[in-house]
């Protein structure tokens, strides 16, 4: 798997950008063309910036809301040092939305979805499998399709995310089931994760499904689950059991319900993780949950939280996951 996805992402690398000889020559006008203001925020750089994209990182945070609530521009908040621990990571994500071609629309939506408490979906972790302690400040819950082949690249980076020494100890990782009707194996791959996770063995029937998502028979599935050890009269009850098949519906119905249309679908404490640009998933990742475990450190409107975080279930083992992978946007 590890070649695999090394491949992959040496490719995508290859696309994400022109590279050295299209590289933009720093702006130093400090007004616009038609002297109207330019703004420079303190522990922001926006040095690289063109004029025309100054012009826009100055609108955007002149009339963006202070992300905490209070009365003041998104400008004001950071000029002022003010008691909200959202707004410098803001006007920093600002910057770097405008740096990579994002319009005012999708910086705007951006913000709006990253700090807006409507924003917020309620979801039951119920007795899905987990990773890492109950009680972690902060939550993430990904809804996937085994056959999709984002989910395949997006699952080992946000394993290896989650096992960072920095946010291990403080970072819960939920899975769900979303099998997208247009893969042929999804459904099966899925009820499959669910009866190997009855005998206490979910990650790593999750980790062979990922790593072979280009053979995903049904003949291919229980040769993973021979090669797990299962107990294969037992899995194959299982499998096709009406009681895993509700567990998916389950999974899928809630997954719909907050609006889930592709895979994979990924919520941090109940907020829809949005990436923009190219590539830097892995990095855009952390930053999300770092300040997250900023936000409920340093006060300023502690991330709401899902609605139910109970024990993790028998299933939710430890696994050896997947070798490094890059990102990418959800698949349809």
């Amino acid at each position: 798997m590890r070649g695999r996805f090394s491949f992959i992402l040496i490719a995508l690398a290859g696309f994400a950008g022109c590279g050295a000889s299209c590289k933009r020559t720093p702006d130093a006008v400090a007004k616009d063309d038609e002297g109207g203001e330019i703004v420079a925020l303190p522990g922001v750089d926006t040095g690289s910036l063109i004029v025309t994209e100054k012009r826009l990182f100055t609108k955007v945070v002149k009339d963006a809301n202070s992300p905490c609530g209070d009365p003041v521009t998104l400008e004001v908040c950071v000029k002022e040092a003010r008691a909200c621990a959202k707004c410098l990571p803001a006007a920093r994500v600002v910057a770097k939305m405008v740096s990579k071609g994002e319009g005012e629309k999708e910086i705007r939506d951006w913000l709006e979805n990253r700090f807006d408490d409507k924003a917020v979906k309620q979801i039951e972790l119920g007795s899905s499998p987990s990773l890492g302690p109950a009680d972690a400040p902060v939550q993430i819950v990904e809804w996937a399709d085994f056959e999709c082949p984002h989910c395949g690249m997006a699952a080992p980076v946000i394993h290896k995310t989650i096992e960072d020494p920095e946010l291990k100890p403080k970072v819960r990782f939920v899975f769900k089931n979303y099998p997208l009707p247009a893969h042929e194996h999804a459904d099966p791959a899925a009820r499959a994760s669910v009866a190997a996770g009855n005998q206490g063995k979910f990650w790593e029937m999750h980790d062979q499904l990922f790593t072979h998502q280009e053979t995903l028979t049904n003949g291919d599935i229980e040769g993973f689950a021979k090669k797990l050890g299962l107990d294969m009269e037992k899995f194959k009850a299982d499998w096709v059991s009406n009681e895993t098949k509700d567990k998916v519906a389950k999974d899928k119905e809630h997954g719909s319900r907050i609006g889930i249309t592709g895979t994979p679908a990924i919520f941090i404490n109940g907020r829809k993780f949005m990436q923009y640009g190219h590539g830097d998933f892995q990095d855009q990742l952390k930053d999300w949950l770092r300040l997250d475990l900023s936000i409920a450190g340093k006060g300023g409107g502690a991330p709401s939280a899902p609605a139910s975080a109970p024990a993790p279930s028998p299933s939710a083992s430890a696994s050896a996951a997947p070798s490094a992978a890059p990102s990418a946007k959800g698949s349809k």
